[in-house]
């Protein structure tokens, strides 16, 4: 079975789950010489323009279009960093102090410190990144990104947590989505929830109650299990109805409990 077919498979799973407004993007960093589909946007070279990262992810998940960005294609400063194609580590590299200024830290020395650990893949190691939306991509991808609404990501918790018996842990900040969303969930194999930063907000019309949810390669089977479990028992989240009512029907379960504990009436 070939890479799109299967894609295709998994973007029809999971959006059975969740109803998703756009599929889930596609995301595979490419190391110099790696192979490219045939048909791909490249910003610069084919239309003559630069584009943010999260612009990127908006072409891929909102024009369904595959998409390359190489260093020259970059409009953004965070992914020239992130993803290796300029050094921004220390005092005296070029950019530093600007971006420590940037960062919205108001403690010169604790920006300094932050900026130093930014998570980054190392310099020069990757040629480019490449997005499509999932039922399209013909590459394996290492990291699947859902943008989805505070109930797609409760049903999202819900099934992670059928399969894991944990609670899922994630860091947040309000900046640098491009990076948070990728980076960590590629390096660590952990699942990831992003806030889309005002850039992503502004530049690639995410909506103000969307959030991205980092899928890496090393959970794709679990998560796909996890996506099918949920939809058999019928608990996604097109199932729940909002009723504001004293004494409402109680699903089977707890009125199972209320009687164990002596309380069923």
């Amino acid at each position: 079975m070939d890479a799109l077919r299967i894609n295709g498979e998994h973007a029809e799973i999971i959006n059975a789950l969740l109803g998703l407004r756009f599929e889930p993007v596609a995301l595979k960093l490419v190391e110099a010489g790696g192979k490219i589909p045939e048909r791909v946007y490249r910003p610069m070279e084919d239309g003559g323009e630069h584009l943010a990262l999260c612009q990127a992810l908006a072409l891929s998940r909102r024009n369904r279009r595959t998409v390359y960005m190489r260093r020259e294609d970059h409009w953004c400063w965070n992914p020239l960093i992130a993803y290796g194609h300029v050094r921004c580590e220390e005092p005296g590299d070029p950019g530093f102090e600007l971006v420590c200024n940037a960062v919205g830290i108001a403690d010169a020395a604790q920006a300094e410190e932050f900026v130093r650990g930014f998570m980054k893949l190392p310099l020069n190691k990757y040629d480019g990144i490449l997005t499509a939306p999932l039922g399209r991509a013909d590459f394996e991808p290492d990291l699947w990104l859902i943008y989805c609404d505070n109930g797609q990501m409760r049903t999202i918790l819900r099934a992670v947590k059928s399969q894991t018996g944990e609670l899922l842990k994630s860091e947040f900040d309000a900046l640098d989505s491009c990076l948070y969303s990728v980076i960590p969930p590629i390096e660590t194999g952990e699942y990831r929830i992003t806030l889309p930063d005002p850039g992503e907000y502004e530049r690639a019309l995410t909506d103000v109650n969307d959030i991205i949810f980092s899928v890496p390669a090393a959970r794709f089977s679990e998560f796909l299990a996890a996506a099918e479990y949920l939809t058999k028992r019928r608990m996604g989240g097109g199932s729940l109805r909002m009723e504001m009512k004293g004494d409402f029907k109680r699903p089977p379960f707890y009125e199972e409990i209320f009687r164990a504990w002596g309380l069923g009436d």
